[in-house]
């Protein structure tokens, strides 16, 4: 688990230093080794308790990298597919759903309260250009009418943040059965 949080934690490092095309092409390959090379140490003490030393810790070691270069292709592959290739549509997606709960927040506050989200494809107001949230009520005596509440969230990269999560499970998985049953199988 803490390899996995390690690995979430450096793509959202490199998506904000050097971008979202980078976090998940060679950033997302950076930090998978340096991920591969935490969780050999981490899995050989606390996980599987290994005592093996000298040569069959190098063979083992060499067995546990081996595996671990499999699933960073295929996490790669996931990320370069659908971090990238499908972004515009992930994002669109994200804006959908988005849009959807808060369309269930407003049926919530009841007929004559609407909340609206602004979409990633309109320009902020000067005022909120950092990024923070602007809410403005319109309503005459008898209350609000409409809440509109704009919040320049990036629809790209909780997008790439949900792909990296996806990914993370699915290597997970393999990277338990490959480490138990190939790298610290007891003899």
């Amino acid at each position: 688990m803490l390899t996995t949080l390690l690995n979430i934690v450096l793509y959202a490092l490199f998506s904000r230093l050097f971008g979202y095309e980078a976090a998940n092409s060679w950033g997302n390959v950076l930090d998978n080794v340096i991920c591969i090379l935490f969780a050999y140490v981490t899995n050989r003490a606390f996980v599987f308790a290994s005592r093996t030393q000298g040569r069959e810790a190098l063979k083992e070691f060499g067995a546990f990298v081996t595996c671990r270069l499999g699933t960073l292709v295929l996490d790669a592959a996931i990320m370069m597919i659908f971090g990238n290739l499908l972004a515009a549509q992930g994002a669109a997606l994200v804006e959908s759903f988005m849009d959807g709960a808060l369309s269930l927040l407003a049926g919530w506050f009841g007929p004559d309260t609407v909340l609206h989200m602004a979409t990633g494809g309109a320009a902020p107001a000067p005022s909120i250009s950092d990024g923070s949230a602007a809410i403005a009520i319109i309503g005459g005596a008898d209350g609000p009418t409409a809440i509109f509440v704009t919040s320049f969230y990036d629809a790209q990269a909780l997008w790439g943040l949900a792909v990296k999560i996806f990914s993370n499970v699915v290597v997970v998985v393999l990277n338990y059965v490959f480490s138990k049953l190939i790298v610290f199988k007891r003899k």
